[in-house]
């Protein structure tokens, strides 16, 4: 009987050692609380260091486009540099004047390069203008030309070859030219820094190209409003930096109208009469084509003057900007290059108010950096020694201007003729002897430093620094551009 007890109670304990073996393998509520907080904070933690990693990554992509887009920007500038057309950087006078004019004395002193400084304690209100040539090839082998747009003339190129269009000699339109030849302009303007190309034409050699002004089969010039295809609206939308990108001059009688400069407006040798070169500032981009000044400033709308530098493809595709090829259709601005005329800036948007509407199409095709804080360009001065701003209170060869006649319209006239100017061999600016002629009573170039002999130097170099804020790591980042100006065509 005992023995059969112990059975029992022994079959008994057997079914129960599985149950008491799952009891004892299993976890308390605290130990699961436990573990799920120490796995929340481990979760937290690798988010936090993915964050962080991602983060430093972010900052480190963004430092190093900046710094790529600031090398980009540093190449170009040095390129179009030295390509500049006028090497030999020494400003004409009327004394160079020669009894027989051969362009093959000066191919080294071709175009024009300027500098305006304006106030030398701000270095925002800084430009640089001058014209370029693909060709030269002493710096840098590419020969890629300079590219702008084009509208079709006449609606057939092939009936009328002799246009901007066909330059690029392509038989099918495409809406752009090419020239080796441009005009070229950097300024700051509302924390932007833009670059403003405009073509110098070279037509194409053909037999029907007898003109640098595009004309029709039977030769008549397609801007001439007295052409009869112009009159009828049919040659372009009717604005002409809207259809475009070319350098050009407001000439022509009774109505005057916009002519196409071409290689001709290079040459610095021509007389008076020949009235297109470019070294006379009144056919160059951004200056009043009537008094041959610049302009580059524009009141805001409480009267208070605002530097502009040059009007933006955004300002000049706008259909009512309509200059040089018409008068601008703006009530007092027939012309917007002459600083009389009543244009305001909008100080929010940085934009001429007249043109700032959406139908100007071709907004920030000229924009090369934003963010900018500061552009600023110091010559160097030998009889200093350094560097130095046009106009500051330690320059020598740079201190004041020879030629006061010829200002930019900044409302502080100690500023005004902070301008370099590499002039013209025959230039009347001012007409200061009345008699209405600039082949008499030429005007000296402002600045034409000389040394202890008497002879003419050379602005030697130039330094250009440019201050911008990185947006993704919120750093001050600064560029600095020393370029010596020697003469490549005689290296």
């Amino acid at each position: 009987m005992k023995h059969s007890t112990d059975n029992r109670k022994l079959t008994a304990l057997r079914k129960r050692r599985p149950y008491l073996a799952k009891a004892q393998g299993g976890f308390t509520l605290v130990e699961m609380l436990v573990s799920v907080a120490l796995v929340l904070l481990m979760m937290v933690m690798f988010t936090e260091i993915f964050q962080i990693a991602t983060s430093s990554i972010t900052v480190q992509r963004g430092l190093s486009e900046n710094d790529q887009r600031a090398r980009m920007l540093t190449t170009l500038i040095q390129s179009d540099l030295n390509k500049r057309t006028f090497q030999n950087v020494i400003p004409f006078s009327p004394a160079e004047k020669p009894t027989a004019f051969r362009l093959s004395d000066f191919t080294d002193r071709k175009g024009y390069l300027m500098i305006s400084e304006n106030d030398p304690d701000n270095d925002t209100d800084d430009l640089i203008q001058f014209t370029a040539d693909a060709n030269i090839t002493s710096k840098l082998l590419d020969t890629t030309p300079y590219y702008g747009k084009a509208s079709v003339l006449g609606g057939d190129i092939l009936a009328h070859p002799n246009q901007p269009e066909t330059d690029d000699a392509k038989i099918v339109a495409d809406g752009t030219s090419i020239s080796p030849y441009a005009e070229i302009c950097y300024f700051m303007r509302g924390g932007n820094l833009y670059r403003r190309t405009l073509l110098i034409r070279k037509p194409l050699d053909l037999e029907t190209t007898n003109s640098s002004q595009p004309q029709t089969a039977g030769g008549q010039e397609f801007f001439d409003p007295a052409n009869s295809l112009y009159s009828a609206g049919t040659y372009t939308s009717g604005n002409f930096w809207d259809d475009f990108d070319f350098s050009v001059y407001r000439s022509g009688t009774p109505t005057a109208y916009a002519n196409f400069h071409d290689v001709k407006s290079l040459d610095n040798t021509t007389l008076e009469s020949q009235n297109f070169s470019l070294g006379r500032t009144r056919f160059r981009f951004g200056f009043n084509h009537a008094t041959g000044l610049p302009r580059e400033y524009v009141d805001d709308v409480d009267g208070y003057a605002q530097y502009i530098g040059r009007f933006t493809h955004q300002e000049t595709s706008h259909p009512d900007f309509q200059y040089p090829q018409a008068p601008s259709n703006v009530s007092g601005s027939a012309n917007p290059m002459n600083p009389s005329s009543s244009l305001t800036l909008n100080r929010n948007t940085n934009v001429v108010s007249q043109y700032a509407s959406a139908a100007g199409s071709r907004r920030s095709e000229d924009l090369v950096l934003s963010n900018v804080v500061a552009f600023d360009i110091k010559l160097f001065d030998e009889g200093l020694g350094q560097f130095t701003d046009i106009g500051s209170s330690i320059a020598v060869d740079y201190a004041s201007s020879a030629t006061p006649a010829y200002q930019n319209n900044n409302p502080v006239n100690a500023f005004s003729t902070n301008i370099y100017d590499t002039w013209h061999i025959e230039y009347d600016l001012d007409n200061a002897d009345g008699d209405g002629n600039h082949a008499t009573g030429q005007d000296v170039p402002p600045f034409k430093p000389v040394d202890g002999s008497g002879n003419p130097r050379a602005l030697k170099a130039i330094q250009i620094t440019i201050r911008y804020i990185d947006v993704t790591s919120e750093q001050l980042r600064q560029m600095t551009i020393i370029h010596p100006l020697s003469n490549l065509l005689t290296d």
